[in-house]
């Protein structure tokens, strides 16, 4: 029973551990200063310390062999986002960045 108990504290403080973690970088801010156009999604998220907030827009031109792909960095203070970048990728190479917005879609 007490092996149980360990298991079960022990559950708790990793999940406790994780679930802070991706508080923090919800939180830190999205330096677009370090970016360079023709980094990969990797180094971008390398660079800038932090995961995406998600995938906004994706087309893929098979006639050109080309895939766009608009990928979302946010900053949020709380349950409000302060802060917001749209970062275009063209085969996994940076293209260009924008701040994001709530009053239209980018265009691909």
């Amino acid at each position: 029973m007490k092996i149980l108990t360990k298991i079960s504290i022990c559950i708790c403080f990793i999940t406790l551990l994780t679930s802070c973690a991706s508080a923090l970088d919800a939180i830190k801010s999205v330096n677009t200063s370090a970016l360079k156009i023709g980094m990969t999604k990797a180094q971008v998220q390398e660079t800038l310390k932090k995961k995406p907030y998600g995938t906004v827009s994706a087309k893929s031109y098979p006639e050109t062999n080309t895939t766009i792909e608009v990928v979302e960095y946010s900053q949020y203070d709380g349950a409000q986002k302060v802060d917001g970048y749209w970062l275009y990728f063209i085969n996994d190479k940076l293209d260009k960045w924008e701040p994001a917005s709530t009053y239209y879609q980018p265009a691909i």
